[in-house]
């Protein structure tokens, strides 16, 4: 009971004093301040918690990311007509825009007709006893885009021996045997080309120019002679023809493509030939050295020769069959008989040559 009452009484206490009024004097308690005091110094009034971050506190990048208040967000200016332009659908006239394309080739070779035009071929490249100079032509069916068949021939209006061999000849009077300068004047082969590389590459600023490597080989036919008597005071230079030989062509090079219908060539090729002489001017080794014995012996008797033996281009009457004592192709009969003289010779030549020339394409 004694706990009870002073339970009692102790409520009692409490709801009197709230009900009592407030003097107007009394001092009113603050909320504490939910911002930290602008002094430094003073400490903060909530231990352990962070302060929320303000303008003076945030990180470099975080007050340029952070928009500006009422700022508005505007487009960039428009580029220029010229930057916007085009080229192929790929923006590449724009500073800020880089773009790799591949061009389709515009038109295929395949099917394609290609004629040739050299007209300074055959431009020797390793003559040391020979020289040779010439114009040619060619003509290339492109069956497939990489590969075609392949005409050519070509005609050496200069073929001579090389000023190298012409002093031997009149220094120490000795010459090039017919294995290193047998001349080859004339030539036609035919055979296959193939385009085992191509690309293309800007010429100037809106035009593609189309490349490709090209090699080609071929076999044929070509006609051969040998200089028997250097040009010098007695007289000019005399030759002898030695007849057809067999020919086999290598060769490598660029085609430039200007355009659906033109075409550059630049290419080196190697004509290949036995140097083996049997017959020369169509007299063989036993012809001419009767036509030897007999100018040894005088001149004065007649040359007995077959048919196919042209005495006449080394200064025999073809009406007397008597050498004509004044014809200076006399002396070159003594150097047909050596060119012919066994061991006949069976080396190989190689004409090494370069070839430039333009072809039309259709």
């Amino acid at each position: 009971m004694i706990l009870f009452a002073a339970l009692v009484w102790s409520t009692a206490a409490v709801a009197l004093e709230a009900s009592e009024p407030m003097p107007a004097d009394a001092p009113i308690a603050q909320a504490p301040a939910t911002t930290p005091p602008a002094d430094d110094d003073e400490e903060d009034p909530s231990p352990g918690a962070k302060p929320a971050p303000t303008d003076s506190t945030k990180k470099p990048e975080e007050k340029k990311d952070a928009p500006a208040m009422g700022a508005v967000n505007t487009p960039p200016p428009p580029a220029d007509a010229q930057s916007q332009k085009l080229v192929s659908g790929a923006p590449l006239y724009n500073p800020n825009v880089a773009v790799h394309i591949v061009e389709q080739k515009a038109f295929s070779d395949k099917g394609r007709h290609e004629i040739i035009l050299f007209p300074f071929t055959q431009v020797q490249i390793n003559g040391k006893f020979t020289q040779h100079f010439g114009v040619g032509g060619g003509y290339v069916f492109h069956l497939q885009e990489n590969f075609g068949f392949q005409v050519s021939g070509y005609y050496n209006y200069y073929a001579e021996e090389s000023g190298f061999n012409g002093e031997l000849i009149t220094k120490v009077r000795s010459e090039a045997q017919a294995a290193t300068s047998l001349l080859n004047t004339w030539g036609a082969l035919a055979g296959v080309e193939v385009t085992p590389i191509y690309g293309k590459f800007a010429l100037f600023q809106d035009t593609l120019a189309h490349f490709s490597v090209v090699l080609n080989g071929g076999v044929g036919i070509g006609g051969t002679r040998h200089q028997l008597k250097p040009n010098n005071a007695a007289g000019p230079a005399t030759y002898g023809d030695t007849g057809l030989r067999f020919l086999g062509g290598l060769g490598g090079g660029f085609r430039l493509q200007l355009g659906k219908w033109v075409a550059v060539r630049l290419e080196v090729r190697d004509v290949v030939y036995t140097a083996r002489v049997d017959n020369v001017n169509g007299c063989s080794s036993g012809e001419l050295r009767a036509m030897d014995n007999e100018l040894r012996n005088g001149g004065n008797l007649m040359v007995n020769v077959s048919d196919g033996c042209n005495s006449e281009s080394f200064g025999v009457d073809p009406a007397t069959k008597k050498f004509r004592k004044s014809d200076p192709r006399t002396t070159s009969v003594p150097i047909a008989a050596n060119l012919v003289k066994p061991p006949i010779s069976s080396d190989v030549l190689n004409n090494l040559g370069l070839y430039l020339g333009v072809s039309a394409n259709f």
